[in-house]
């Protein structure tokens, strides 16, 4: 159950962080976002990504947590580069 929330926040997490890039906000939120607004979601995902190294310190150990984590990570951020591929218009050719 562990590694299924630490890969939820993960996802979470490099969503918030893609949602900050100005690249990604038009694709995603179908507006350009404040620079408030970008700021939140980037300090929200950096904060996501150490709460999943925490929690996985907490459920199993400093050794093995590290390598939870960077698992995690990794399929987070995967899934959200297929995600973004989906949602991100063809590009135009010239």
């Amino acid at each position: 159950m562990i590694h299924f929330l630490s890969l939820v926040l993960a996802v979470t997490a490099f969503a918030a962080l893609a949602l900050s890039m100005k690249r990604h906000q038009r694709d995603l939120a179908d507006r350009t976002l404040s620079e408030r607004e970008a700021g939140r979601l980037r300090i929200g995902g950096w904060a996501l990504i150490a709460l999943i190294l925490a929690i996985d310190i907490f459920a199993f150990g400093f050794g093995y947590a590290l390598v939870a984590w960077a698992g995690h990570l990794t399929m987070g951020a995967w899934l959200n580069v297929a995600w973004l591929c989906w949602k991100s218009p063809p590009p135009r050719s010239r």
